[in-house]
């Protein structure tokens, strides 16, 4: 159950899938990549499979020990993905990827919803990216933003508690001072878990929650944010 006490300083949020589409953008990435090589209607079958491959391989390697800018890591895996395909990547590729997620357009309600919340709180973004590769995507959001706290300026990928610890010292609040809002559950839900702060679950895909890192509330979309976090 959220709990509104103490009173919430900043809203954080996930910036990738929770407010913008993330998950159509790769898509349209890995369609636009695949058409290069292949008839229209096969490049449309393989895209799915193409960018979920992607997915997986850019989170493994934020896994790892030897911190890189996501950029790097969004070409490695994408060679990756590719070669898992049965094609052989080129730079070009790479620059369609970057070029496509560099603006990825909102959700609906997510302007109206981050809006509403302005009027309150601060807001914040924390995400695992690259400042240059989000600036296009904070811009489409058309909603100013307080903080954009990047992987890159942490030198961390969540769910590493790096990434949240440095935003909080960047912000000048504490943990108990703010309430994390996020579509991951292995990248958001999990770390909130496990630092004891206080988040709303955005499933909009409708997955089945991981009853290790509940979260204190869940909704499907932004829409009714303000509400829940409304004190009145």
């Amino acid at each position: 159950m959220l709990q509104l006490q103490p009173m919430p300083k900043v809203i954080t949020f996930d910036c990738y899938g929770t407010l913008v589409r993330w998950h159509d953008a790769v898509r349209s990435a890995a369609h636009a990549i695949l058409a290069r090589r292949l008839p229209e209607a096969d490049a449309q079958e393989q895209a799915a499979i193409l960018a979920d491959r992607l997915r997986e391989a850019a989170v493994e390697r934020q896994k790892r020990p030897q911190f890189r800018d996501y950029k790097s890591i969004l070409r490695s895996a994408l060679a990756e993905a590719l070669a898992d395909a049965g094609h052989t990547a080129k730079p070009e590729d790479g620059d369609t990827l970057l070029r496509v997620l560099g603006r990825i357009e909102p959700h609906p309600e997510v302007a109206a919803a981050l809006d509403r919340l302005r009027a309150r709180y601060r807001l914040a973004v924390i995400s695992n990216t690259d400042d240059d590769l989000i600036a296009g995507t904070v811009a489409a959001i058309g909603v100013p933003l307080d903080f954009v706290v990047t992987a890159e300026q942490a030198h961390a990928y969540k769910p590493d508690h790096g990434l949240f610890l440095h935003a909080y010292k960047t912000m000048g609040v504490r943990k108990e001072e703010t309430i994390h809002v996020g579509m991951g559950q292995f990248t958001d839900l999990k770390v909130c878990h496990e630092l004891g702060i206080r988040s709303v679950w955005i499933d909009r895909v409708g997955e089945p929650p991981n009853l290790a890192w509940p979260p204190h509330a869940s909704l499907k979309d932004l829409s009714r944010l303000p509400d829940l976090l409304s004190p009145e």
